[in-house]
């Protein structure tokens, strides 16, 4: 028998036989309509999506809901059972039914099924495609899905990207938060210790309930700290000025103050051992090398990242300390290690490691064992702090 070649309208069809897929059923949710995006696994992305979820505006129970509308996607690898990432080419329209969703998003009812997922229409991570009768269902041709009426999660994958970026910083600023968290209990110890005012004192009771919050901001707590520091600085250090031969101020702490608080001794009282001749050992001799004004400026200028946190070049030797500290706790560095570094090599050398950690932060896992390293091999370190004479003369 012989077959003439034509298209169904040639053969005077009805027009909805004539049609492709796209047209014949109207808001189909297919892969060409999909945006395009980088691929990505269903598990990192719903992890961003759980850390970002106030960012996004989304409560912990819609994250859950994400997470059974991902796990409907066709990603699993039907020869080793293990999940493939997340690529423009798979169909991202979810026509799982109510009762599927609602026992993998935890066992949740139906109703709040339907509230949670009004809230991710409404915060634009996914749009519905429906059928004319609301159905969900897949449009199949040779056995194969290549369309499907229900829930388009292309809105959530075409945002991956931004929402991942978005999580990492959240994570960045929660790990640093917990180190200026760390700071803060250190310098309000040590103001607990000083003679404050009432103002300062109800300060420093309320920081407690603000570290509590979880709402507390890297922001609020740099402004704690600066806060703290200018309490110790108003209260234990009177700072005076040194002019030098190159015209640059010196600024030497005097702590006279602080110690005879600490010590609560009268100036005429002595000890019980006074007129004796008492052997006491020697203290180990501590790094005691002076640098100048100009190589103190080429230093800061050379700590980049320090810089980001500290961007006040320290006024004294006092307040160089103070960064160390502070910074060696941010960085997980042992304060042993840190107090021995600093005694044998100086604070220079020990905030020149330091920058060199903050550096390459993400890379080293023990931060105390790496500090070290630099100090005994002096790797990155070979440049020494002395100033050339030459370039003075």
């Amino acid at each position: 028998m012989y077959h003439h070649p034509a298209t169904a309208l040639e053969a005077e069809a009805q027009s909805i036989c004539a049609v492709d897929e796209h047209t014949a059923f109207d808001g189909v949710g297919t892969v060409a309509q999909q945006p395009h995006f980088c691929p990505v696994r269903r598990r990192d992305l719903l992890a961003a999506v759980n850390t970002a979820a106030k960012d996004l505006g989304l409560r912990p129970a819609s994250v859950v809901v994400i997470d059974a509308l991902l796990s409907c996607l066709p990603c699993k690898d039907p020869k080793t059972g293990t999940d493939s990432p997340i690529t423009p080419l798979t169909l991202l329209t979810v026509y799982a039914a109510n009762a599927t969703l609602c026992f993998r998003a935890k066992g949740i009812t139906d109703r709040q099924l339907r509230r949670h997922l009004e809230t991710l229409e409404d915060v634009g991570l996914i749009t519905r495609k429906d059928s004319a009768n609301g159905k969900r269902f897949p449009i199949q041709r040779s056995g194969k899905v290549i369309g499907a009426f229900g829930i388009d999660l292309s809105p959530l994958l075409a945002r991956s990207a931004e929402i991942i970026h978005l999580a990492q910083r959240r994570r960045d600023d929660a790990a640093e938060l917990r180190g200026l968290r760390s700071c803060i209990q250190s310098l309000r110890i040590t103001c607990l210790d000083l003679d404050v005012d009432t103002e300062a004192t109800n300060f420093l009771d309320s920081i407690r309930n603000i570290l509590r919050r979880a709402t507390t901001t890297v922001i609020e707590a740099r402004a704690i700290i600066s806060k703290l520091k200018g309490i110790i600085a108003a209260t234990c250090a009177v700072t005076s000025p040194v002019q030098t031969s190159n015209e640059t101020e010196i600024y030497i702490p005097v702590k006279a103050s602080c110690v005879a608080q600490k010590h609560n001794a009268e100036p005429h009282e002595t000890s019980a051992t006074d007129g004796q001749n008492d052997r006491h050992k020697e203290p180990t001799k501590s790094y005691t090398k002076k640098i100048t004004p100009q190589s103190l400026t080429n230093l800061w200028h050379r700590l980049t990242h320090i810089r980001n946190f500290y961007p006040d070049m320290p006024r004294s030797d006092h307040h160089a300390l103070q960064i160390v500290y502070e910074f060696g706790k941010m960085l997980r560095i042992d304060p042993d290690i840190l107090a021995s570094g600093i005694a044998s090599k100086g604070w220079q050398v020990a905030l020149e490691a330091q920058n060199e950690i903050a550096a390459r932060v993400a890379t080293i896992a023990d931060p105390t064992s790496y500090f070290g390293r630099l100090l005994r091999t002096g790797n990155r370190l070979s440049q020494t702090f002395i100033p050339d004479v030459r370039s003075y003369a």
